[in-house]
């Protein structure tokens, strides 16, 4: 079921890229930091959390909506120990620079893991970007989660740092 749904998810993403001007497809990877925070409901003990290091990779096309704002959907895999994830950002860009950006905009993100619920997520990310020359560019942003889906959203927050570059290919 789940492969299914990261196939059909791949598919609509390719396909609603595909009918606009595309201006340039980008690969992506790098570092993230996925911080999770489980309300443990005593007050005594308080809340648990860790943090996990670890990489993803995907890709994005990059949309120009004028001189001084562009739109990125990307679709990205996450690979953290025990929390492999898809993500899909929508980022909002601003280009506060020649080639400076901050980036906002939501994030659909999806456990690939066996959960019995609490699969679907959506947070608010912010970051920045540099555009290093017409091809290369590094960008950074974090996640905060905004809602989960089902039980598992009640007292679990998973938020994400990704740190990366990424190849446009014009």
């Amino acid at each position: 079921m789940k492969k299914q749904f990261v196939l059909s998810v791949f598919f609509v993403f390719v396909l609603t890229i595909s009918t606009y001007g595309q201006e340039g497809f980008a690969a992506k990877a790098g570092f993230n930091n996925v911080s999770v925070s489980v309300d443990t409901g005593d007050d005594f003990f308080g809340d648990a959390s860790d943090s996990e290091l670890g990489f993803y990779l995907g890709g994005g096309y990059n949309f120009e909506l004028s001189e001084d704002f562009d739109i990125e959907p990307s679709l990205l895999f996450s690979f953290v120990d025990d929390l492999t994830s898809l993500y899909i950002p929508v980022m909002f860009k601003y280009k506060v620079a020649d080639k400076f950006n901050i980036q906002g905009g939501p994030q659909i993100n999806y456990l690939l893991e066996d959960l019995p619920d609490g699969e679907f997520g959506l947070d608010l990310a912010i970051g920045g970007g540099y555009q290093i020359d017409s091809n290369w560019f590094v960008e950074a942003r974090y996640g905060f989660q905004v809602s989960r889906g089902g039980d598992f959203g009640d007292f679990v927050d998973i938020n994400t740092l990704t740190v990366g570059a990424g190849y446009r290919f014009n």
